[in-house]
């Protein structure tokens, strides 16, 4: 099981209140590694904040089940989505 990212960019144009990314932050809340196509020029390098399933493992296994944990960022990519303005 792997967490199934649509790819919007939503999450990664959101990173201003994230203060483990801030240094990522270009000054309007998005990443500085953000391409044009919506990836990131450093997915294999990028901050374990920004893997789920990294973060499942290292801090949320022991609270909750890998289902529970990705529907949980599954809402909160939903209600980003929501309030995202262009």
């Amino acid at each position: 099981m792997k967490f199934d990212c649509d790819c919007c960019g939503i999450c990664c144009k959101n990173i201003e209140h994230v203060p483990q990314l801030q240094q990522y932050d270009n000054g309007n809340g998005q990443c500085i590694y953000l391409t044009d196509d919506n990836k990131c020029s450093i997915y294999d390098g990028r901050p374990e904040i920004c893997n789920v399933d990294t973060m499942y493992q290292k801090e949320y296994s022991n609270i909750y089940s890998k289902e529970e944990f990705y529907k949980l960022n599954y809402q909160v990519c939903i209600q980003l989505k929501k309030n995202y303005k262009k």
